[in-house]
């Protein structure tokens, strides 16, 4: 075999040793991109998640607290829960370490086990009474300051209405009218009075949000066992589509208490009020009208004598 013809066949050799090596270097990057494409069960959280929410509360609500749906495995965090029997596995019997938001994906490390055993909020509420719970807005709850033990008081503002015919009362209060002018009287005189007035005091707060209001004896503070291999990684709060809980009382009432509270939420506008943590005592008010908002006569000091 002559020169030429061994340098040609080494060429060869060596154009399918690096043809090979390339193709094997692209499969390998197809692998990999094909690998990150996978999609790998998760499952999310279909609305916020407030810290300390029990995992077995959870796991009752399908399809309205968490549901089932996919992800890029390229994407998925390292903890993230993957299947039905590791859900099942980590949330019972555990916590929330912190805020969950809306749509995030359950990892392992959102759980905790708690150091106290969790008491149902059906065995906090006294004898004779029951829980109820309301949702008035920033501003009427008190700017989020309420607390779970709290005492608060309703003041309810709404417009009521008074026949006046049928009580044989003239309205004692109008606007006076031009000289030579004649109003027709009706057959029943109707008079709306806007009033303001507390309607409920003394209201005890079982839970605001999902915090139950604590034991007296018992230690404030919960200390939570966050495992050996576990970082409690917790959401930041606020992120977008987070829902504040400190406007939602679950407040505890007796029967009476209960259907005021709910008729005095159809009926007008509620605002609550929060009392003093040392001691609390139920004042008696005449309520607030037009007419003695300003303590004196408002027609004389609008239109004189």
């Amino acid at each position: 075999m002559g020169r030429r013809a061994i340098v040609l066949v080494i060429a060869l050799a060596l154009a399918g040793i690096a043809a090979f090596a390339i193709f094997q270097y692209l499969s390998g990057i197809q692998s990999e991109i094909e690998a990150g494409q996978v999609q790998v069960p998760v499952f999310r959280a279909v609305q916020p998640i407030a810290e300390g929410t029990e995992g077995s509360f959870i796991l009752q609500g399908a399809g309205a607290l968490y549901e089932e749906g996919t992800e890029q495995q390229e994407d998925l965090p390292a903890d993230a829960i993957t299947t039905p029997n590791e859900l099942n596995d980590v949330l019972g019997g555990r916590v929330s370490a912190g805020p969950i938001s809306a749509n995030g994906i359950l990892t392992r490390n959102q759980w905790v086990e708690l150091s106290v055993e969790i008491t149902p909020l059906a065995e906090l509420i006294e004898p004779g009474f029951q829980a109820i719970t309301i949702s008035p807005g920033g501003i009427q709850g008190v700017n989020g300051f309420v607390e779970a033990g709290d005492l608060i008081n309703a003041i309810i503002s709404l417009d009521i209405e008074f026949n006046l015919t049928a009580l044989g009362q003239e309205s004692d209060f109008g606007i006076p009218v031009e000289e030579g002018t004649e109003e027709a009287a009706d057959e029943e005189e109707i008079q709306t009075v806007s009033y303001t007035r507390y309607v409920l005091q003394g209201l005890r707060v079982l839970a605001v949000g999902s915090d139950v209001r604590p034991d007296p004896e018992a230690d404030l503070t919960v200390e939570v066992d966050d495992g050996a291999d576990t970082n409690a990684q917790v959401q930041v709060e606020g992120e977008e589509g987070a829902v504040a809980n400190s406007t939602v009382f679950t407040l505890e009432v007796d029967h009476e208490t209960a259907e005021r509270l709910v008729f005095a939420q159809a009926a007008g506008q509620l605002y609550y009020t929060l009392n003093p943590t040392d001691e609390f005592e139920e004042v008696l008010t005449r309520g607030v009208t037009i007419e003695n908002l300003f303590e004196g006569d408002l027609v004389e000091d609008i239109f004189g004598n």
